[in-house]
């Protein structure tokens, strides 16, 4: 699969990027399973970016800017390399309503500082695909659990991050895509971003996480993203018997 979906992704570089992500995406979901050499990483991890219509330009721009930042800062650098000699195999995708949801970065092994800061350096650049009518977290969870399942690394822990500024208004049903996670064995982890919903950690809480360990790192506004998503790296990176 994971030599399927690089070739797959080459012969449609010509299209624009968001045709190609979406059908990348299509292409994973679609695909029959096939024996495989995957890849062991510690960590397999999707962050999830909130792209609906309630995150306005400059919120979502905050988004990438702190996601960027917290792959450039020395201590998510020294949690990466701690991970050696396996390290972290990690994915990005916007997403919104169903059919909606966009590979921004494919899955990208980091086995090193300079791998993190390259990383920080490619998420810097990219833009928005969508300005979705819904916040479906359930396609969010959805999608990013086909991406794991679906993709040519196989992580001792697999975590879907989801970040987002409200509450799941769409379908499909959110409690059976986090239940159909917890049973691929994948820990779902929020952050919740609490500018026009201050209840919406204890909502994250009791309707998104799931799994052993999971967690909910709020940030109080997107100006506190880039601190909450650092500080919810550094516990996500980390060994597996830590």
């Amino acid at each position: 699969m994971g030599t399927s979906v690089r070739a797959f992704w080459r012969g449609w570089s010509g299209l624009s990027r968001a045709m190609a992500s979406q059908c990348l995406l299509l292409a994973m979901l679609a695909a029959p399973v096939q024996a495989q050499q995957e890849t062991p990483v510690a960590v397999e991890l999707v962050l999830a970016l909130d792209a609906s219509a309630s995150v306005d330009r400059q919120e979502f721009a905050l988004q990438v800017q702190g996601l960027a930042a917290a792959f450039r800062d020395p201590d998510v650098q020294r949690a990466v390399e701690d991970l050696q000699p396996l390290g972290a195999a990690i994915a990005v995708v916007q997403w919104g309503g169903p059919g909606e949801t966009q590979v921004v970065l494919p899955f990208t092994q980091l086995n090193s500082a300079r791998d993190s800061k390259a990383f920080g350096f490619r998420l810097a650049l990219i833009h928005r695909f969508m300005w979705a009518s819904v916040t479906s977290i359930a396609t969010g969870i959805s999608d990013s659990a086909a991406l794991i399942e679906g993709n040519e690394f196989d992580g001792q822990r697999k975590v879907i991050d989801v970040a987002g500024d409200g509450e799941d208004n769409g379908a499909p049903d959110l409690e059976a895509a986090r239940q159909a996670a917890r049973r691929q064995g994948i820990i779902i982890n929020g952050l919740p971003i609490m500018a026009d919903s201050p209840d919406l950690a204890e909502y994250y809480k009791k309707r998104v996480i799931i799994g052993p360990e999971s967690f909910v790192e709020p940030a109080r506004d997107f100006t506190d993203y880039a601190r909450a998503i650092r500080a919810k790296l550094l516990k996500e990176l980390r060994p597996l018997a830590s």
